[in-house]
């Protein structure tokens, strides 16, 4: 019996949500927020149950004739896109400490955008920033903030006494 890429896919997905239910558990709760019926573990927990079972559901549906052997499924990837990618992705964990949430996100875009076909400058930088400062001011409005980094306290745009 061999496994298509639907298959794989699936399997992937349904190890994926059980590694994800399992440290669920790790999320630290505020006092008194056990018995709350929203807490920081419900969201967690409801989507790796959702991932579980749709996984499942995937694995145990009869099998898309249609849908190629494993190995055609990692034939057309671009695998250039990927590993640059992941590079943004490490280069934005290294950096949004030192540049900040804004800038650095806002590169990571840019970037990401770059890679996956955007050519133009505007739509490039627009995008971007725009994507950022609103989703930076929704956090905002939740009460969740996020310093703008170091970089703005070593030009002496924001004090650093607290």
């Amino acid at each position: 019996m061999s496994i298509n890429r639907d298959k794989f896919g699936a399997l992937l997905f349904l190890c994926l949500a059980l590694i994800y239910g399992f440290y669920v558990g790790d999320i630290p709760l505020l006092f008194g927020d056990e018995d709350a019926p929203f807490n920081a573990r419900t969201l967690p927990n409801a989507l790796a149950w959702i991932l579980g079972v749709v996984s499942f559901i995937q694995l145990i549906l009869p099998a898309n004739e249609d849908a190629g052997s494993l190995s055609d499924a990692f034939r057309g990837l671009k695998w250039r896109r990927v590993v640059i990618l992941a590079a943004l992705m490490v280069f934005y964990g290294l950096t949004i400490r030192q540049l900040g949430f804004p800038i650095s996100t806002s590169l990571f875009l840019m970037g990401g955008f770059y890679t996956l076909g955007e050519r133009r400058p505007l739509v490039l930088v627009l995008t971007a920033v725009l994507v950022t400062l609103a989703f930076w001011g929704l956090l905002y409005l939740m009460g969740i903030y996020l310093t703008p980094g170091d970089f703005f306290y070593y030009l002496g745009w924001i004090s650093n006494d607290a």
